[in-house]
């Protein structure tokens, strides 16, 4: 590794502690539960997470795949909250319960965020692979998350097939009491470039936040939400773009390799592997981040610009581009970015 250039703050890591699962949902963007990856020890994570706090890291969640498969997130847990951390874990909501939400309580756990794609078992079974039981275990899981006394998340993605019923989900997230609910957009990539299901038209979805969703604007509950298009009149250099991947996070899969986010993850192109050396080597190296950005100018050449395909999903013709431009459909919004 080339010597530390620059210095900066490296505040979030998004842990994928194992790509197992227990579930195989339509639109996996890291084919969770069918790739096989070695995982990272416990000695090996402690010393990612050390690393982390001398770059003055603050917070980091634990995901997957599904990550309570692996039988050691308590430990993970331990070694973060020894470290200073505030944390999340990231989950399906299926192997959750009573005995290991008081546990995760008493270890510290900050936060727990739980997926649920529909309010009806319908909706939900047709794009988790599951079935009646899950659906229900799931709702009582975060409801128990919320007795516990955890900061509680619902996350959904958003498809075509339940787009309608976004507006019920949050009712229902109301009447939980969660404190956020976080909707993703659907992006192509890994099992999602084999999916029956279909990305919401982008217009169309901006429309639908303008009319369905804005009603909530001010609910008890933060809503945030994710769009890959938006009126050039609305847009500044604030709202996120390629060029700002690599400033407040990395995305760490279990083998080690790091990524300034999820999207990218899905190509298999890494800045770099752990094993190879520390994420202060990754993350102070000027020189390799350069050379990273300027190696991946092929692909977003093939992709149009971007770093999802859009030209395949969308018929990009039919977009006036001097009115919209795509952005990084990762970046996040609440409802009063949305004039």
């Amino acid at each position: 590794m080339m010597k530390e250039t620059y210095k900066r703050k490296l505040p979030k890591l998004d842990l994928n502690v194992t790509n197992r699962c227990n579930f195989k949902c339509a639109h996996c963007a890291f084919d969770s539960g069918i790739i096989k990856m070695p995982e990272l020890t416990l000695g090996e994570l402690k010393k990612i997470l050390s690393d982390t706090k001398k770059l003055r890291g603050e917070r980091f969640d634990i995901t997957g795949g599904e990550p309570l498969v692996r039988n050691d997130i308590e430990q993970i847990i331990k070694i973060g909250k020894n470290l200073g951390y505030k944390i999340e874990l990231v989950t399906n909501g299926y192997l959750l319960g009573k005995k290991k939400l008081k546990r995760f309580k008493s270890l510290g756990l900050d936060a727990i965020a739980i997926s649920l794609d529909g309010s009806n078992p319908e909706i939900y079974n047709k794009i988790r692979n599951r079935n009646d039981k899950t659906f229900h275990k799931v709702i009582n899981n975060i409801k128990l998350s919320k007795k516990y006394g955890f900061k509680t998340k619902v996350n959904t993605v958003v498809f075509s097939s339940n787009l309608e019923d976004i507006p019920n989900i949050i009712k229902l997230c109301l009447s939980i009491g969660v404190d956020e609910y976080g909707i993703y957009y659907f992006t192509p990539i890994g099992r999602g470039n084999r999916s029956n299901e279909l990305a919401v038209e982008p217009i169309k979805w901006l429309n639908f936040i303008r009319t369905k969703l804005k009603p909530y604007e001010n609910s008890p509950v933060k809503i945030s939400l994710e769009l890959p298009i938006i009126e050039r009149e609305y847009w500044n250099k604030n709202l996120g773009c390629i060029a700002n991947c690599e400033k407040s996070h990395l995305q760490i899969l279990p083998n080690g390799n790091t990524y300034p986010c999820a999207i990218l993850a899905s190509y298999q192109k890494p800045v770099a592997n752990l094993h190879d050396c520390s994420i202060g080597d990754i993350w102070k190296n000027q020189e390799l981040w350069k050379k990273y950005w300027k190696n991946l100018n092929q692909l977003f050449k093939r992709l149009g610009g971007y770093c999802v395909d859009f030209q395949h999903a969308f018929n990009m013709k039919n977009y006036d581009l001097k009115k919209y431009r795509f952005v990084c459909p990762l970046r996040k919004f609440n409802l009063k970015n949305i004039k």
